[in-house]
């Protein structure tokens, strides 16, 4: 297969960014270049990645071959690219959701803490309203938090009543919706629906797959939340878009391998380790708490901590030993 990506012109990307580089003292040049380069807002880790089109090849390729280990390694470094954190901050997190339904669907059920925490339910306010609504409906099952579901669920069927919603968005809520209520011969309708909304919707933010990544997110989580019993009972969609032989699959093997599927050349290293890392944790703050000339409402209002959220990142990184050679 001929790719489109170039590693010439990753490198050249590469070598942009630490043209810029000044050492300034304080710590270790390496946790210094490492710093720099997650900081850098013109040129980020995420375009010296792979191109759109030879991650789809791969899972394209994967999909024909029956090759369900290595869909899972192609799943889950792509995903990687889109959650890393952002040192903008703001709302930039709301992809989150369906970051997460893709690190379900190939396995990566450990970051949930890391992309979805508990802290999560503070947050009211939102860019795209089907974030908070869904977000908290996961929050809350996947916690096993009644307290939580107890608010959510309601906020979430007010969301459902919504006319500018998507089928898309309407049908994620609803399967979630099914499984706080328990019921699965509705979730097995949803998950239809999902497949179905897929391909129409245009406000999905983290980028178009040859196959819908998302219902088999949901898919995965049901089998980690449902008691076997209810999980059988769990229709699978039989829609073109969604893999039943994937899916049965991981029925299978709950934490396939996740290795590297694109590995850079030696004097790219340091992208290994950070693809190879787990995903940064979110960190939230109150921008316009103290500010005098918010209103009572908008000082309730989180957000994420971009320049934190990249720093603590880049602590993390540099503890497992991510850039010390």
């Amino acid at each position: 297969m001929e790719l489109r990506t170039d590693p010439a012109a990753l490198r050249e990307k590469y070598q942009k960014v630490m043209d810029k580089f000044v050492y300034e003292g304080g710590e270790p040049e390496g946790k210094a270049r490492l710093r720099h380069l997650l900081r850098n807002q013109w040129t980020f880790v995420t375009s010296m990645a792979p191109e759109p089109e030879d991650w789809n090849a791969w899972t394209e390729e994967r999909v024909r071959e029956k090759d369900w280990p290595g869909l899972c390694r192609v799943m889950n470094q792509r995903g990687k690219i889109d959650m890393m954190p952002s040192i903008y901050g703001s709302y930039c997190y709301e992809w989150n959701f369906h970051c997460m339904l893709e690190c379900f669907a190939c396995g990566n059920t450990q970051v949930m803490d890391r992309l979805l925490p508990r802290e999560l339910t503070k947050v009211q306010n939102s860019n795209e309203p089907f974030f908070p609504a869904a977000a908290h409906v996961m929050i809350g099952l996947w916690y096993r938090d009644p307290a939580v579901l107890e608010w959510a669920v309601p906020a979430a069927e007010k969301f459902m009543r919504r006319k500018s919603s998507t089928l898309l968005e309407k049908a994620m809520l609803s399967f979630l919706l099914d499984l706080a209520g328990g019921d699965t011969d509705k979730a097995g309708e949803d998950l239809l629906g999902v497949c179905r909304g897929y391909p129409r919707d245009q406000k999905y933010m983290i980028g178009r797959r040859p196959f819908c990544t998302l219902a088999h997110g949901l898919y995965c989580l049901a089998q980690v939340l449902l008691p076997e019993e209810a999980f059988q009972a769990l229709e699978m969609p039989v829609y073109h878009n969604f893999l039943p032989d994937f899916a049965l699959w991981r029925r299978e093997h709950p934490d396939p391998d996740r290795s590297l599927w694109y590995r850079y050349p030696e004097d790219l290293a340091l992208l290994n380790g950070i693809y190879e890392a787990p995903p940064a944790r979110l960190v939230l703050f109150q921008p316009f708490l103290d500010s005098s000339r918010a209103k009572p409402r908008e000082r309730q209002y989180w957000m994420a901590d971009g320049v934190r959220w990249v720093d603590e990142y880049v602590d993390e990184l540099w503890e497992l030993g991510v850039g010390r050679n």
